[in-house]
């Protein structure tokens, strides 16, 4: 099928590499710091309650390397919601790993502040809660602490790339303006956001401690639940399959809650 009326395919990828045909749900995926759309391949092989997994391509990495990285919070999900076009009208579910999800919240605010309608299932991946995130902006972080970062968080993913300096080079430089955003963050007090919220996480996750799901709780009025995996920060990769089959469940429920809220006469 050809690109969505309105979409930009710069910024949306369907991990199928091409979209399907009709106008069927939308399962937006946001990758982590550093990290682009690719992240997601092999998705579409994964029955995901029926929605079509499409990817974010975010500037300064993969195919859009020579673009600089957005740093800029109101910019980058004003992007990313201009580049949804018709997809905001199908049923949308967001799926925010790590950085993703604190993206995928600025971007569900960003739709509502537009007066769209708001996604049937937002499932966070891998990060606190925006509230109890630092208040203050920490400075840039210097290239020994990227590595280290990138070390501690994941061991097995890139550890020889980060040993030879161009392969580095390639992985920091999307990274470096990443976290120079996502460091810059700053949370504002809003209404609660009525999608439901799914936490997930691996329960060995340096960066998520016990109970830090719970601050997600906060910001929606739809509910909110908490289902934790074996595994680090990137448990997904080795809990992929079960991952994805429970992913499929959430999916399917949230779609079909908000098809009964729609015919009894709810937004």
């Amino acid at each position: 099928m050809s690109v969505p009326p309105g979409t930009d395919p710069r910024w949306l990828r369907p991990c199928a590499g091409t979209w399907r045909e009709g106008a069927g749900p939308v399962l937006l995926c946001l990758p982590h710091a550093g990290a682009g759309a690719l992240s997601f391949a092999g998705w579409e092989h994964h029955r995901l309650g029926g929605f079509e997994p499409v990817a974010v391509r975010l500037p300064g990495r993969e195919d859009r390397f020579e673009e600089e990285p957005v740093t800029d919070w109101a910019a980058l999900v004003s992007l990313i919601a201009d580049a949804l076009g018709g997809l905001v009208h199908r049923p949308l579910a967001v799926f925010g790993h790590s950085m993703g999800a604190l993206t995928g919240f600025e971007l569900l605010r960003e739709l509502r502040r537009r007066g769209l309608p708001d996604p049937v299932l937002f499932a966070v991946s891998a990060h606190l809660a925006p509230q109890r995130m630092p208040r203050v902006a920490r400075a840039p972080r210097t290239t020994d602490e990227l590595l280290a970062y990138m070390r501690r968080l994941d061991r097995d993913g890139l550890g020889e790339l980060l040993d030879d300096p161009e392969w580095r080079e390639m992985v920091l430089r999307p990274l470096r303006g990443d976290l120079l955003l996502h460091d810059t963050y700053a949370y504002r007090e809003l209404p609660a956001l009525a999608t439901p919220f799914v936490v997930l996480g691996g329960v060995q996750d340096p960066a998520m401690p016990e109970g830090a799901w719970t601050g997600w709780a906060e910001l929606t009025s739809a509910g909110c639940a908490w289902r934790g995996y074996p595994g680090g920060h990137f448990y997904l990769r080795e809990q992929r399959g079960q991952l994805l089959a429970d992913l499929s469940g959430d999916l399917e429920r949230a779609l079909g809650t908000s098809r009964a809220t729609a015919e009894g006469g709810g937004r």
